[in-house]
Parts: C-alpha cells; structure tokens; sequence
C-alpha cells in the first residue's frame, strides 16, 4: 500500500485525537442546537413531550400528565412548520405560563424510554419548553461522542485516507442536523456508524487475548444503538452478518472461542431483548401509522416507496426542518453520484468474499427500507433519514474491505491518483454542502425563505449569531482537517488486518 505522506499532522495518541474530533463535532451540533427554534425539526415537539413524561415516570404512554407550559410546544412547531417564509419570530413570548398540571399528547409516546429519559434530564432543569434547549445539547453529547470515536479508530487504523474519506459522506446536512434537534435517528446513525468501524476491527483485527479499545466502543455503540429506534436491533443484526461475510469462515471460528467476543456479545444480547421486548410489547414501530389491510396491499405498498425514491435521497442528503427546508437539488444529485463512485470503486477493487458483504450491505440499505415501508406503513411514512444508519454501515464496510485486504496486491498508479483525487474532492464537498445549507437555514429562520439575502433579520437566537457561525464554522474547519490528514500512529492496528478479509481477486 501506498504511504500517502502527510504534511500536517494531528495529535498521534488515542484520547486526544478522539478529543479533538468531538470538540469539533460537538460545537457544530451544540451552535447549530441554540440557533435552531423551538420545536423546529420534524415531530420534535412529539419528542421534547415524551423526554418530559419518561423523566417523571410516564413511559410507553401516548397522553402523560405534565406542567402546561410543555403544552405549548405543538403552537410553536405550528407557526413555522410548512411556512417557510413566515421567520422564528412567529414563536413570539411564552404563550402559556400556568405550571398546572394537564394532559398533553405525543405520538412518540411508545418508543423505548432510554433517549427520552437520558434528554429528559434537561425538562428537570429548566421546567419549561426552553429545556429543549438543554435536551438538545445532551442529546448532542452522545451523538458526537459516537461519531467522533468512530471517526477517530478509522483514521488511526487504515492504511489509506480512503475509509475516513468514505465516511465523509456520512456527515450530510441532514445528518449534522438531526444531531442539533432532538430526535433520536441521531443516535442511531452516530451508533452504528461506530458499532460498523469497531465490529470490523474485533472481527477482522489483531490475534491477541487483550481487551480493546474496538470492544469497548462495539460494546458500547451496539448496546445504545438497540435502543434507539425500534427498527435498531434489525440494522445491527444485518450489518453483523455483512462484518462476518467479510471476515470469513476461519476468523469467525476464532471469534466462537474468543471470550472477548463473548463478553461483547453477551451484553449486547442482553439489552437487545430489552429492547425487542419493548418494541413487541408497546408496538412501537405502528405508531401514528395504518397497516396495510393485506399482504398484497403491503407488496403493492413496495412500489409506492420506490416510485418515489428520488425524494428519499433528497431526505437523506438535506431536508431539513419538518422536510420543508430542502437543500439544492444539485447538492443531493452529486452526494448520491458520488456515494455510488465510492462503493463502485471499492466493489471493484475488493476481493471475491468482500464484494459479496458489500452486496450484502448495499442491498440492505436499498432493500430493507422499502420492504419495511411497504409491508408496515403502504410505502408511506419512511423518511430518508431512517436508512442513513445502513448507508454508514455501507460505507465503512466497503471501503475497509478494500483498504485491509489487498496488502499483497497494491493500488496501482491510476487507483493511486483516483485516492489522491478524492482526498480533497470529498472533504471539500462536504464543506460545501454544508455551508450552503447552512446559510440556507439561517436565512429562512432569520429572515424568511423568500426574503432577499440581505434583507433585516426578524428573530434572534439565544446566543449572538456571528458567535454561533464562528463556533459551527471553526468545528466544521477541525472536521474537515481531521479527514484530510490522518494524524495517528498507524503501527497500532496495521499489521493484524491482513489475513482476515483477503482472497482470491474476481
């Protein structure tokens, strides 16, 4: 493989380079979670409620009791939602005052508990619908923890800049965003993200009888993942059999008699069937949805959802808000051509055995999207933001089998210069993207969606905007080195991955 010499450099030991990513990721999701308004991502409301009721012992209900001023969350999401030039300053001053207890609604109110009572500690504090606030920040925690670590164990294990590269395009719009409301298909995508970087390096790591770091973070990002969301269990499952395909009959035999693997295994069993239990138990996956009346109605449910596909990966790319707020459609056009440049690249240069886990991988996120849209809601009701999970997981897992395996059959000059060429065509696409959208969202809260750009700002933030801009503007700078310029000590990890996803080229 190729040294690809660096010029700059970023701290070389573990803790401080997971540090130095999270900071950055964190105050982007922290500046991006004061300056957004109440209530102004998709069913946040809905979410802000429940973290309230689960905090005060009201889980797995659809109607809790709560203080009246968490009432007034669905009139503040109501002023701004589908109204994209009416500005934040619609949400005005508080609306209701009283502290009496009342019954409020949430159509979240069946999801498992653990994000809602982790968030909800900020209703605690600030009793009020301004703890969204809080709850959004600590949501924010988790979020960049898990992709920080991630992104960290990445770069300091690969050979080449290619799997942190890949995994830039990750980090969409939608993805920081989700990561500043409150809303936990952040966590989901940040935790198996992570769980995917570490399942690779258990699976296909070094022969030793130490416990690592990757089984702690796989440990750690599987069991928080699970209870993400209801369909959580299902994507780690998938993604487990693909790290298995890739690494092989032998390496997964040794896995069977590794207590390590074990251990790992053992917990995550365990919080898994809590949280499949929950999910049977509350019927969580149904809510605030029809099922279909037949299988045939289910079936023809499929082809609803791909007859309008197009909108998915608008979705996943950059809708923001209550999907009102899209990105330019030249933005999503080219992340999804070159998401496909990417996994097509590594298909090509990955050996026989790979290639079928990168198969695995592509068609679960391609597939099980689809089929659980139509069987379960007619085709309706999935948003693109649910299957980034499973493009993460196929990220990671095409371009690592590319990256680990073919030491004895090095890139040659082309494939050399395509890496190269990526190296800062990714990064700076990403830094684009995310500008645009950025600037977008603020005019549309500021000044109104239609305004001219220059035109007077009507609402304020909590915090002084250009403060917001430099904090997310500096974070997104940190990140984006962070992807160019691999600063780690590459000797940790790098001669144990050889053996375990080699073989035979096709």
């Amino acid at each position: 493989m190729p040294s690809f010499p660096l010029r700059l450099s970023l701290p070389r030991h573990r803790v401080p380079h997971i540090a130095v990513i999270f900071v950055a990721l964190l105050a982007m999701l922290l500046s991006g979670a004061v300056f957004l308004p109440i209530a102004s991502g998709a069913d946040e409301a809905a979410h802000y409620v429940y973290a309230a009721a689960v905090v005060r012992g009201q889980a797995g209900m659809l109607e809790p009791t709560l203080p009246a001023r968490f009432a007034n969350m669905d009139l503040l999401a109501g002023c701004i939602a589908f109204q994209p030039d009416v500005t934040a300053a619609c949400q005005g001053p508080l609306r209701i005052t009283s502290t009496a207890e009342v019954l409020a609604q949430t159509n979240a109110g069946l999801y498992n508990p653990v994000f809602y009572l982790w968030t909800g500690l900020g209703t605690l504090l600030v009793p009020t619908e301004y703890g969204l606030y809080l709850a959004r920040g600590l949501a924010a925690l988790v979020t960049a923890l898990f992709l920080a670590w991630g992104l960290s164990l990445l770069g300091r294990t690969a050979r080449t800049p290619l799997p942190l590269l890949a995994a830039s395009l990750l980090l969409t719009p939608m993805t920081l965003y989700v990561g500043m409301v409150l809303n936990p298909s952040a966590w989901e995508i940040a935790t198996l993200f992570a769980a995917t970087v570490a399942g690779f390096a258990v699976a296909c790591g070094p022969r030793t009888t130490r416990w690592r770091e990757e089984h702690t973070l796989l440990l750690a990002a599987s069991c928080v993942l699970v209870v993400s969301r209801g369909l959580s269990p299902l994507f780690l499952a998938v993604t487990a059999v693909a790290l298995l395909l890739l690494a092989g009959v032998a390496r997964t035999r040794r896995l069977l008699t590794d207590r390590r693997a074990w251990i790992v295994a053992g917990g995550i069993a365990v919080v898994t069937g809590f949280s499949v239990a929950w999910v049977v138990l509350h019927g969580t996956n149904y809510v605030g949805v029809q099922k279909p009346a037949t299988l045939g109605d289910g079936l023809a449910g499929i082809s609803v959802f791909y007859s309008n596909y197009h909108e998915q990966v608008t979705q996943m790319y950059g809708n923001l808000g209550w999907l009102d707020l899209r990105s330019p459609n030249i933005l999503s056009t080219s992340w999804i051509l070159l998401l496909g440049g990417v996994v097509v690249l590594c298909f090509g240069l990955a050996s026989r055995r790979a290639r079928w886990a990168i198969l695995l991988a592509f068609a679960s996120a391609t597939l099980i999207p689809g089929v659980l849209s139509g069987l379960q809601w007619s085709g309706y009701g999935w948003q693109g933001r649910y299957t980034m999970p499973l493009v993460a997981a196929l990220l990671v897992i095409a371009a690592l089998a590319v990256d680990s395996g073919p030491n004895r059959v090095p890139f040659d000059a082309g494939v050399n210069r395509l890496v190269a060429m990526l190296r800062w065509l990714l990064p700076a696409f990403l830094v684009l993207g995310v500008t645009i959208t950025t600037v977008r969202t603020a005019h549309r809260y500021l000044a109104g969606e239609t305004a001219d750009f220059l035109a007077a700002w009507q609402w304020s933030p909590p915090l002084a905007v250009p403060l917001l801009g430099i904090a997310f503007f500096g974070g997104l700078a940190v990140l984006t080195r962070a992807l160019i310029v691999r600063g780690a000590d590459e000797s940790e990890h790098v001669s144990a991955l050889p053996d375990a996803v080699s073989g035979t080229r096709g």
